[in-house]
């Protein structure tokens, strides 16, 4: 039987759409499959990208790797790998990082998976992190499905109307926290 992951990835693909998927611990013998690909094989494609933002240097190196005949049964919409090395200088500490990702993409073009795995990154900064932090949602233990999904759905409903504040969300959480029921009903009936 098919574990959830290789499921949903063969959903996707079945559906005409494609995938970039970080692989992480979770998934041990594929993770280990895919290191030993990038150990032993040449890569397909590379770029390198510098930039320096917020007074920090940032080194992205992206390698693509072809699938191998290393992976387990259920696999097989991996037609590429992608790892990423980032290395960043940040008030004088060095930072390394190391990612994996699979794609059922037949491209050399590392700069193209560059940019998209770089845009996932943006939204999980700018959504996932302020959902878990500020609004923190990965604290919820509500086991009821039901429950859950309109917890969700209210917890969007509030980012959104956070979010037309211009302000950052903590900062629009503590003007309705302090009762500004007011501008809160402005924002919610505004035509």
């Amino acid at each position: 039987m098919l574990c959830t992951v290789k499921k949903t990835l063969n959903k996707i693909v079945k559906g005409n759409n494609h995938y970039v998927v970080k692989v992480k611990g979770n998934q041990p013998r594929l993770k280990s499959a895919i290191e030993e690909t990038v150990i032993t094989c040449q890569p397909v494609g590379y770029y390198k990208e510098e930039a320096l933002k917020r007074g920090r240097l940032e080194i992205r190196e992206t390698y693509l790797y072809a699938r191998q005949n290393n992976l387990d049964t259920g696999w097989e919409s991996i037609h590429l790998i992608a790892y990423v090395h980032r290395n960043f200088l940040s008030k004088n500490k060095e930072h390394k990082t190391d990612s994996l990702y699979v794609s059922d993409l037949q491209t050399t073009d590392a700069k193209f998976m560059s940019e998209g795995i770089r845009s996932h990154w943006y939204i999980e900064n700018k959504l996932h992190y302020t959902k878990d932090v500020t609004m923190r949602e990965d604290k919820e233990c509500t086991t009821n499905k039901t429950a859950a999904a309109n917890l969700a759905l209210f917890r969007d409903f509030a980012f959104n109307i956070l979010k037309t504040k211009n302000k950052s969300i903590k900062q629009a959480t503590e003007i309705f926290a302090n009762y500004n029921v007011k501008e809160l009903v402005n924002i919610l009936f505004r035509t």
